[in-house]
């Protein structure tokens, strides 16, 4: 008799997008992932594949973790502030482990670099969200005077995404207080 799923698709993503947060992609076996998700081996074979859920639960980080970020970042109505804003908000979700690890898809990034097609697409559309959102609050801080050099802002747009993934390193070797200090000091060289 076939066994019976306990959980809905989106909650079978959720539980294994938090197995491949803490353990990669590439760690993971078929055996490992029915195990954490509490399903038969055969149904990771052959009905929802690691690969499928993996996708899946990268999409689903874009979609309502980092978008909705990046969004609130975006249509905010502060400049330079709005930085500040949105990397004292990582700092704590990394010190309050509301992260199961430091960003998702920035682990994925290190772990499998360009060895996967749709995975690349998946970077190319979260960079590009992120950098469009920098770009436009960058530009209020032009219109707001808060930037001096308006020529620079592509070159302030990477140094401000180094410094998202910066702080994914930072703070396992800075206490709390130390690297919110670091953020700030950061972002005063481009005002």
């Amino acid at each position: 008799m076939p066994r019976t799923l306990n959980y809905s698709y989106d909650e079978l993503v959720q539980k294994a997008q938090h197995l491949f947060w803490v353990e990669g992609y590439k760690t993971i076996t078929p055996e490992n992932l029915a195990e954490h998700l509490d399903v038969s081996v055969s149904t990771i074979r052959n009905k929802f594949t690691k690969e499928m859920l993996f996708m899946d639960s990268l999409e689903d980080y874009i979609n309502n973790c980092s978008d909705p970020v990046l969004d609130k970042i975006r249509y905010s109505t502060k400049g330079l502030e709005a930085f500040r804003d949105f990397f004292n908000l990582l700092i704590d979700a990394l010190y309050d482990k509301t992260f199961p690890r430091s960003c998702y898809m920035a682990n994925t990034v290190v772990e499998l670099r360009n060895e996967n097609e749709q995975v690349c697409k998946l970077y190319e559309r979260y960079f590009g969200n992120m950098r469009d959102s920098y770009q436009t609050v960058l530009k209020r801080a032009i219109k707001m005077n808060e930037i001096k050099y308006s020529e620079r802002i592509d070159e302030y747009t990477d140094f401000l995404m180094g410094i998202v993934f910066g702080i994914s390193i930072l703070f396992k070797v800075k206490s709390r207080e130390e690297l919110k200090i670091h953020i700030n000091e950061q972002i005063s060289l481009i005002e």
